[in-house]
């Protein structure tokens, strides 16, 4: 007989639990320290620290959300003073998004609490057994990803 299938404790189950975990303790700490994104606007800046000027469309692509979603987002940002809209040189229907002077300058402290939150998480954990979620981790990735 086939084993029914507990929701509760299943792997896809914890596996959320954990990531939303990690979400919210990145987003306490980000408060604590008077950040004035959170951590679904530090996805998107992220890629904006890395190469500014990106278009909304790539912005979708490389951080896995819609459309709809990141111009959500870009429009919290953009009013907040973080980021701004310029128009593409060659193509008027398009967007490329920059930091301000204040987008780049919350970089360091963002990554620090980022790298905070990743080591709060990872506490307790061996190297090894770091390595081996790492792994895992990349291999449920691949399969569906």
């Amino acid at each position: 007989m086939a084993e029914t299938f507990k929701f509760e404790h299943s792997f896809g189950r914890i596996l959320g639990l954990a990531h939303m975990a990690m979400f919210r303790h990145l987003s306490t700490l980000m408060k604590e320290h008077n950040l004035p994104i959170t951590p679904d606007q530090f996805r998107v800046m992220n890629h904006l620290w890395q190469k500014d000027g990106l278009q909304q469309t790539e912005l979708a692509i490389c951080t896995n959300r819609n459309r709809a979603n990141v111009t959500r987002i870009i429009d919290i940002l953009e009013r907040e003073g973080i980021v701004e809209r310029r128009d593409h040189n060659a193509d008027r229907r398009v967007f490329r998004i920059y930091l301000t002077d204040k987008g780049k300058s919350i970089k360091e402290e963002t990554g620090r609490c980022a790298l905070q939150s990743i080591e709060d998480s990872l506490k307790g954990l061996s190297k090894e057994e770091i390595e081996i979620c790492t792994k895992v981790l990349l291999k449920i990735q691949a399969n569906v990803g």
